[in-house]
């Protein structure tokens, strides 16, 4: 599995998400990768053209071809794409 995190400087929700993966025991530049947008055109065009107009942007690229994306600090997101738990009913 691939995981990007974009993120910008002073980003309360980016922060916010390095602080839950690394409470996930996600390690930055082995587990995941962050891109900050601020300093890459590339990567924001890229996030803009998915549709995303906030920060961080979480992309996760699976082992089965599959891809999900969202922005924002979220839990579920994180819990369901990254670490495989099934959503709260």
């Amino acid at each position: 599995m691939a995981i990007v995190l974009y993120s910008k400087p002073a980003c309360v929700q980016c922060d916010a998400t390095k602080r839950k993966f690394k409470k996930e025991g996600l390690i930055e530049g082995k587990d995941y990768t962050v891109v900050d947008v601020s300093q890459d055109p590339g990567a924001l065009e890229f996030i803009k053209d998915l549709g995303h107009l906030q920060a961080p942007v979480v992309f996760v690229a699976k082992p089965d071809g599959s891809v999900a994306h969202w922005s924002g600090f979220d839990v579920e997101e994180i819990d369901e794409h990254i670490l495989g738990k099934e959503a709260a009913a």
